[in-house]
């Protein structure tokens, strides 16, 4: 796979894990709006096939020599569900052989039936009892949006946060903004059943993107602010478009956090005056700040992830021979969230 490339199914021999090394068999791979970016050609060409996807999780088959536990040192073995980053050793860096790594050799990607994770390579074991598919609802979103609010430096108590987006970035960080001590918190997205889902993880209020203007919006934010605005905001939609309304909606000293705009090209306007007298401040964020934060996702989907139907929010499920259609219906909107089960493949 490559920018402007079709996908290809490669088949080859599996070999054993070496020193430092571990090999998984998928269970499930979610499927991240980053992965359309990349057929779109909107991140760099690697200029040869690759393999990718980054949400995993599996089942430990082979530990290599020097392995016993996962990251955070909970003992492992042969049997164990584990969910794992390509990840390297710290946030934003990748295995060895590069991201996307190159399809011809063992690499951590998840669209495979076996994921080889290499030396130093962060997976966390998933405790029996909690759902694996609670935990891969979120995928990668739950790190990031977890990286965004530690970034930010959290909601104080009495706070109205509002949430642009309702894809699973934008969901994580409803529920960790419902989690906090926040007055109020405000999601503006679409479609309807992510809005739904938005109100079971704790949204106060919903706003429907497709049948209001900005201009509605920003009326029905200060309605419900006495007229001041949210103390903070929180880009999720991935679209350039949103940042000017995000900055309107800002109360004096307010902050807005930006987590979907990762990639393509553009500028938007910003007005310095604005931004300098009414004390405003916007905070870029990438990922996790830690990979602990994978962790977190675990422990969350075992707290609440029965309670608020996580595992609900996985509307799609596709066989890993139709990866294709998988990223084709996360690039539509069509699914909360969708995953790829390479056991469907093998019935």
């Amino acid at each position: 796979m490559g920018a402007g490339r079709s996908l290809e199914l490669w088949e080859g021999e599996v070999a054993d894990p070496g020193p430092g090394q571990v090999l998984l068999r998928t269970v499930i791979a979610g499927v991240c709006g980053t992965d359309a970016h990349r057929l779109d050609g909107d991140l760099p060409d690697p200029g040869q096939p690759v393999t990718f996807g980054h949400e995993g999780i599996g089942v430990v088959e082979v530990l290599g020599p020097g392995v016993d536990a996962d990251r955070a040192g909970q003992p492992v073995r042969p049997g164990d569900l584990v969910y794992w980053t390509p990840a390297g050793g710290q946030p934003g860096a990748g295995p060895p052989m590069g991201w996307p790594p190159p399809a011809d050799v063992a690499n951590p990607a998840s669209y495979q039936d076996y994921a080889t994770l290499a030396p130093g390579g962060a997976f966390y074991r998933i405790p029996e009892g909690t759902s694996p598919e609670a935990v891969i609802a979120f995928g990668c979103a739950m790190p990031t949006a977890l990286g965004g609010v530690a970034r930010l430096g959290g909601v104080a108590p009495g706070q109205t946060v509002v949430v642009q987006g309702c894809g699973p970035v934008g969901l994580a960080s409803t529920l960790l903004a419902s989690l906090s001590a926040a007055r109020q918190v405000i999601v503006i997205g679409a479609p309807d059943n992510r809005l739904r889902a938005a109100e079971v993880l704790g949204a106060s209020r919903t706003i429907p993107l497709q049948s209001t203007s900005p201009e509605e919006r920003g009326q029905t934010v200060r309605d419900l602010t006495d007229g001041r605005g949210a103390e903070i905001v929180i880009e999720a939609t991935g679209r350039m478009s949103a940042f000017d309304e995000g900055m309107g909606l800002l109360a004096e000293g307010g902050r807005y956090l930006v987590l979907g705009i990762y990639s393509g090209h553009g500028t938007v306007a910003l007005d310095a005056v604005a931004l300098n007298n009414r004390s405003l401040a916007v905070i870029g964020s990438m990922g996790p700040t830690d990979l602990s934060d994978y962790r977190t996702t675990i422990h969350l989907a075992t707290r609440h992830g029965e309670r608020l139907a996580f595992a609900d929010l996985i509307t799609h499920r596709f066989s890993l021979s139709q990866t294709a259609e998988a990223i084709a219906v996360a690039r539509a909107g069509e699914a909360i969230k969708a995953v790829v089960l390479p056991s469907l493949d093998r019935r």
